[in-house]
């Protein structure tokens, strides 16, 4: 008879986290600070609810 060889079983990756690294972010915008200006421009902070990455965009 043949030897029979074990298959590993397939671990599933948080869903969230493989949406983040790919682009795919959620972002919220940050209360913190609501009126932040800088060089005259008045700016929006947004972070990732899922990974925590922060940007800031110019309004």
């Amino acid at each position: 008879m043949a030897d029979v060889i074990p298959f590993k079983k397939h671990v599933k990756k948080p869903v969230d986290l493989t949406l983040c690294r790919n682009g795919h972010h959620k972002w919220k915008i940050v209360n913190s600070d609501p009126f932040a200006v800088h060089r005259g421009e008045l700016i929006s902070r947004y972070r990732c609810a899922r990974c925590g990455k922060e940007r800031s965009r110019a309004q």
